[in-house]
């Protein structure tokens, strides 16, 4: 084949050039959309982008570069940071520094608050932001509840210290890594782990006071005195079987039983009719009661009506004994779960751990869907009902199921617990100080935590995020798609003559704005694949060091405060407190504000771009 692009040549960009801003303008619309799954839009990038070189052949390129990010460093590095990561939720490594930290929760909880902040911004320096959100999470939550504050009172505030600690080493986040590999891939100077971190501490300090004393205030509507356990709102299923004393009931005996507070929203019938849950209808066996409540109430329905909670408890019932007996928790589906685009029964959770899916929360809400349970897909962030045996519920979230919100079930600390502890700050010592690759010191440990038996085979597969590792190399291969072509070149030239005549400062400001404002609506990782190779462009047209600028671009991706979509630990912390989208937008609006002025003056004051004005 050998079309050309010539036809699409437009103000001195190549056909191709011109192409790459097309497709990248339409990968950031399907990001924004939000419709499709993140991994499978990346997957796609993946496949057109050699399929557009194929078809329209460019000298310099060919196809299959684009697949080289599989066998980028900072891939291997990612992958071998998140093992580690992995490593320490499941050997309860931190527990006791978390357990503390909830029990001063108890005692005082505003002075509790900061100690959170600090912790929590230290632990992501040096570990990937959802691990140490998955492991403070249930620990706070259920110290709250002790002392009668709701989790909205201290889970946001934890989770913006998380993102700014994430940006203060190059192993922060995913982000940050391929921020600094694209950068050096493009002739920018290397950073070494901790070389920003004074940058990053200089804006940290206002940004967690803000929210130490500033955040709390503004999140009062969600800490009002709670009950001894928060229960979000569940949809259920209650089935009506053959020969029970519901088969043949209408329903206002079911509302008489249950004392009227059965909120019956539909019956569906076997054959796939929906009935009218009017008082004088007649139930008949194999239909279903559509409810939601909470936990709790379910529970109580169940046992007065002497009806299951949705049919697999009744096909899956094992009997226990006393020291055995089925409990129900909750369990938040994390970004990283297997289970993410697919339904309980597709994944068997039922056949693989005996577990029955008796309610789910929607993260993002909307009707009723008209899938039974089991059918229904699942998205990062929503909250599963599960009833079962307490060691099934562990060895679901060992597995890398989701995270339970109950520390009654947290996984006992294992005695490899100081290895995987000790392996982390020899990896994070000997990157940092002693010049070793990240990519190889991180292997490295890998290879420790599994000598020593620490980590087995499935569970370094667990820690692995198939969606983690398609964003990265598609990230990376777009931004090589947009330089190559001179897209990138077209794009910086267009943003410095917007910023013609501006202060250096002013100019970096405006920079690392732009792709906080971006990173906030699509990926992170996609806002620095084009990011990354503008900064760079942008330096070189003005005749200044790259340097600020890519680190512009790099705090500009960790700005994720704005939306709940921004980042996958907003939409942990959103579902288990209950907060909406305005609670980001007040709350973190200005956050992103503090930090956006905050690292804007650190980096011109460190490079010398501060003066002229």
């Amino acid at each position: 084949m050998n079309f050309t692009l010539d036809a699409l040549a437009l103000g001195g960009l190549s056909g191709h050039a011109v192409l790459m801003l097309v497709f990248a303008a339409a990968v950031f619309a399907v990001f924004a959309w939000d419709r499709f799954q993140l991994g499978s839009v990346c997957l796609a990038v993946l496949i057109l982008l050699p399929a557009l070189f194929f078809i329209f052949p460019h000298p310099a390129v060919q196809p299959y570069r684009f697949f080289s990010g599989f066998g980028h460093p900072a891939l291997v590095a990612i992958c071998a940071l998140m093992v580690l990561g992995h490593a320490l939720v499941l050997t309860g490594a931190l527990e006791p520094a978390a357990r503390r930290l909830a029990g001063l929760v108890e005692r005082s909880p505003r002075l509790a608050l900061l100690a959170v902040l600090l912790v929590a911004a230290g632990f992501s320096g040096v570990m990937n932001d959802t691990p140490v959100v998955v492991l403070l999470m249930p620990l706070l939550i259920a110290a709250l509840q002790r002392a009668g504050r709701r989790p909205g009172f201290m889970l946001m505030p934890m989770n913006f210290a998380v993102l700014i600690g994430g940006m203060s080493t190059t192993i922060g986040t995913s982000t940050n890594l391929i921020v600094v590999a694209l950068a050096a891939s493009l002739g920018a100077q290397a950073f070494s782990v901790f070389e920003f971190l004074p940058l990053v501490a200089m804006a940290a300090g206002p940004g967690l006071m803000y929210l130490w004393l500033v955040a709390p205030w503004l999140l009062r509507h969600a800490d009002t005195a709670a009950p001894a356990v928060v229960q979000p709102v569940f949809d259920a299923e209650l089935r009506i079987q053959a020969g029970t004393w519901l088969d043949g009931a209408q329903v206002r005996e079911v509302l008489r039983r249950t004392g009227g507070r059965l909120p019956l929203r539909q019956i569906r019938r076997a054959n796939g009719a929906l009935g009218v849950p009017l008082p004088t209808a007649t139930l008949r066996a194999g239909d279903r009661l559509i409810v939601q409540d909470t936990a709790e109430h379910l529970k109580d329905f169940e046992a007065s009506l002497k009806t299951p909670l949705h049919a697999l408890a009744a096909e899956h019932a094992q009997p226990v004994d006393a020291d055995h007996q089925a409990v129900a928790a909750q369990l938040v589906v994390t970004p990283e779960s297997p289970m993410v685009g697919r339904t309980a029964r597709s994944e068997r959770l039922a056949d693989r751990y005996g577990l029955v899916l008796i309610g789910l929360r929607k993260a993002r809400g909307g009707a009723a869907p008209r899938e039974d349970l089991p059918d229904q897909r699942v998205d990062a962030g929503d909250v599963l009902l599960l009833q079962g045996l307490p060691e099934a519920l562990q060895a679901v979230q060992r597995d890398g199921i989701g995270l339970l919100l109950d520390e009654r079930l947290a996984l006992p600390r294992q005695r490899h617990s100081w290895v995987a502890l000790g392996t982390l700050a020899a990896v994070v010592g000997s990157a940092g100080f002693g010049g070793v690759p990240i990519a190889l010191a991180a292997l490295v440990g890998v290879l420790v935590l599994m000598a020593t038996r620490a980590l087995a085979w499935r569970e370094v597969g667990g820690a692995l995020s198939v969606n983690v590792v398609l964003i990265v190399a598609a990230s990376l291969a777009l931004g090589d798609a947009l330089t190559v072509t001179g897209a990138t070149g077209f794009l910086a030239q267009a943003f410095v003559g917007g910023v013609a005549g501006w202060p250096a400062l002013a100019v970096l400001a405006a920079l690392m704005g732009l792709v906080g404002l971006l990173t906030n609506f699509v990926s992170n990782n996609a806002a620095a694949a084009i990011g990354t190779p503008l900064a760079i462009e942008v330096a070189r047209l003005l005749g200044l060091p790259a340097e600020p600028y890519v680190l512009a671009v790099l705090f500009g991706c960790n700005l994720s405060y704005i939306t709940p979509m921004a980042y996958q630990t907003n939409l942990l912390v959103m579902n288990a407190a209950g907060y909406t989208f305005r609670d980001f937008v007040r709350v973190g609006g200005p956050l992103f504000i503090i930090m956006w002025a905050g690292l804007s003056l650190a980096l011109a004051g460190r490079y010398g771009l501060a003066t002229g004005l």
